[in-house]
């Protein structure tokens, strides 16, 4: 009869000796697909639990059977690739159309169809919104004869932008959000309905030069409207593709077109920044990005396609549209309510969720 002993700790049929090593560090395992899974894992995986558990080194198992000491992780639910596919195409394609990242139509797409969290839905598109945008972006500068992008213009804007951007995120805790959204909502109706008043009667927003007129104080001010748009950005998490295409237009004289093209290759470092940081707070579902991207880098395509060959008057009355769209997708809404009870037998508060 086999003793107690002979059996193991936890159970019959487990040998002792095994336990007695589980105990102490963990076995030594020098194998290359040992080394190649954990490589994998801790690039792929988007949970940063499961990354962390990952590595290399050796680990002090506690008491118990080494089936007992996997923590029990909430893995986040797997989306449909169909859908993802659907929201891809449709993002794609106003993307390359309109010369906007994508995220205004990505992030709610993602938690309506897909049911995603707010913060994941916004680290997926960004990861997405990179082949997206950069495909756009060589459409517009190889699609014609001329380039339809301004890498000068978007250079400046880059170099403000980043800033901009990091200084809103910061300033975001100390600026009421409400408020601040709100002048957003204002802006991008005003210029919304600037677009389509110049589209039906024509005005200034049809009267733009492809040609390269502008000096180093033109650079500057570009400079200084980037860090602008940045910040504004970087407060609401409004995309700044959405500011930089009228303020080129508007402002700086620049056709639709080149506006637009200017405004893909502009976001690129941006939504680059933001990926990788939502990456490594397991905000990103690469799976669901991959699927997104998949689709939305071909409907990229056909977008960028009829940008270059649309009439100036429809593209602008398209871009008016998305700036309505944009501003009623802006204004700030109400925090569902929620029932607290501040002590037993005590009244109810009601509190902001």
């Amino acid at each position: 009869m086999e003793s107690r002993a002979a059996r193991g700790r936890w159970g019959a049929g487990v040998p002792a000796k095994r336990h007695a090593t589980t105990r102490g560090s963990r076995p030594s395992r020098t194998s290359w697909r040992f080394a190649a899974s954990c490589a994998w894992t801790r690039f792929s995986d988007p949970d940063p639990v499961r990354r962390g558990r990952a590595s290399f080194g050796p680990r002090r198992w506690p008491a118990g059977p080494p089936e007992a000491c996997e923590p029990s992780i909430s893995r986040p639910k797997r989306t449909n690739p169909r859908v993802d596919a659907a929201i891809g195409g449709i993002a794609g394609l106003a993307s390359g159309l309109l010369g906007v990242g994508g995220g205004f139509l990505m992030v709610p797409l993602q938690v309506m169809w897909s049911k995603a969290d707010q913060r994941r839905a916004s680290g997926t598109s960004l990861a997405a919104i990179l082949p997206i945008a950069l495909v756009g972006a060589a459409i517009y500068y190889v699609g014609r004869g001329k380039p339809q992008v301004d890498l000068a213009v978007a250079f400046f804007l880059v170099l403000g932008s980043a800033v901009g951007a990091f200084a809103g995120a910061h300033a975001s805790r100390q600026v009421p959000e409400s408020a601040l959204k709100i002048l957003v909502t204002v802006l991008l109706a005003v210029v919304g309905l600037k677009e389509l008043h110049d589209v039906v009667l024509g005005g200034s927003a049809l009267a733009g030069s492809e040609d390269g007129t502008l000096d180093l104080a033109h650079y500057l001010l570009i400079t200084v409207c980037g860090l602008a748009i940045g910040i504004l950005s970087g407060i609401t998490g409004v995309g700044g593709g959405v500011f930089i295409v009228p303020t080129l237009v508007l402002g700086f004289g620049l056709v639709q077109r080149v506006a637009q093209g200017t405004s893909l290759v502009a976001i690129l470092p941006t939504a680059a920044v933001g990926a990788i940081t939502h990456y490594r707070h397991g905000n990103v579902d690469v799976r669901a990005a991959g699927w997104i991207a998949v689709a939305g880098v071909p409907a990229a395509l056909i977008g960028a396609a009829l940008a270059l060959s649309l009439p100036v008057r429809v593209l602008a009355g398209l871009f008016g549209l998305f700036l309505i769209y944009a501003a009623i997708r802006t204004w700030p809404r109400r925090k569902p309510l929620a029932l607290v009870q501040s002590g037993p037998g005590q009244s109810m508060e009601v509190k902001e969720s």
